[in-house]
Parts: C-alpha cells; sequence; structure tokens
C-alpha cells in the first residue's frame, strides 16, 4: 500500500515537472518571438540608405550599394556608428524649419553613432550637423525602402500634424 501511494506521488511530480518544463519551453519562444519584432535590431537596417524623398520630417530613403554625390543618405554600422552624407546644418535640433538646400549644395561626410531608443525607435547624433539629429520613429524598413520620422516635443508634433494634414501626407 506504501508503495503505491510513492508511486502515485512520483507519477503526479513526474506530470507536474513535465507541464512546468513545457510552459517555461512555450514562453521562451514566445519571448523569442517578440524579439524577432525589433525593426531596430533588424540586419536589414544596417545598410547603406540614399535620401529618396522628405516631406514635413518624414524621410524617405531607397537601399543603394553606395553614397550618390549629390544626395544626402546614411548608413547605419552594427557597432553603433552611423556615417551621413548630408548637407550643412545651421539650425537647432528641436525646430519647425526644414533644412533648406541651395540647389548646387554638395553633401559632406558626417561620423555619428546611433543607438536603439525602443523596439521601433532610434537615436541619431551627430556631433557637427544637427540636420539628422535627434529620434526617429522607424514607420517602415523593407529589403529596399526606409522611412524615418522625427520626433518633436509635443507642441512642435502636434503643429507637425496640423502641417501634414494640410499637405495631404500619405504613408
Amino acid at each position: 500500500m506504501l508503495i503505491l501511494a510513492v508511486l502515485k506521488l512520483y507519477y503526479k511530480s513526474i506530470v507536474f515537472m513535465n507541464k512546468s518544463i513545457c510552459i517555461c519551453i512555450f514562453s521562451l519562444f514566445a519571448i523569442s518571438g517578440t524579439k524577432a519584432q525589433d525593426r531596430t535590431a533588424n540586419p536589414l537596417l544596417l545598410q547603406t540608405w540614399n535620401l529618396n524623398k522628405m516631406d514635413t520630417y518624414i524621410y524617405t530613403y531607397e537601399k543603394q550599394d553606395g553614397f550618390e554625390a549629390r544626395r544626402e543618405g546614411i548608413r547605419f554600422q552594427k557597432n553603433g556608428k552611423i556615417t551621413g552624407n548630408l548637407i550643412k546644418s545651421t539650425l537647432r535640433y528641436d525646430t519647425l524649419e526644414e533644412p533648406v538646400t541651395k540647389k548646387n549644395e554638395k553633401p559632406d561626410r558626417y561620423i555619428g553613432s546611433w543607438k536603439k531608443a525602443s523596439d521601433s525607435t532610434v537615436t541619431l547624433i551627430f556631433p557637427s550637423n544637427t540636420n539628422m539629429t535627434g529620434t526617429f520613429v522607424i514607420s517602415k524598413l523593407t529589403e529596399n525602402q526606409l522611412k524615418l520620422k522625427k520626433v518633436f516635443s509635443a507642441d512642435i508634433e502636434k503643429k507637425l500634424d496640423s502641417i501634414r494634414k494640410t499637405k495631404n501626407i500619405t504613408e
């Protein structure tokens, strides 16, 4: 009788352990699946992107093998470094004025850094050029296209939203 009770207890503990192991394995897969949705860790980001168009601080880039001499662009690197082919900046970071480019102005190379701010947001820092310094939401990232939206303070975002509505910008 005692042996039978011990065997029942042993069997219940094995079933409980199997359930615990299954729950742990399922949780591990769920966590790793969530991490796969992280756009900032996506290897597609780590390329050279040339600016295709800009609409009220929404930058649309296309993938290129290298920078084009007369186009602005950025290159994300795995080590947190970023290279920018940018027009010289005279603006502050949190301003509503868009950079005005002269017709024959040629971009220069700037070295900066980037870091992940959240799963879909990156912070870019170019110490000697504020055109692309700030926080950006990655609104689209495909094999051939990157779309960044610059993030501003709440009052400036409100003004930009009203400008975007009047321009009828579609993403």
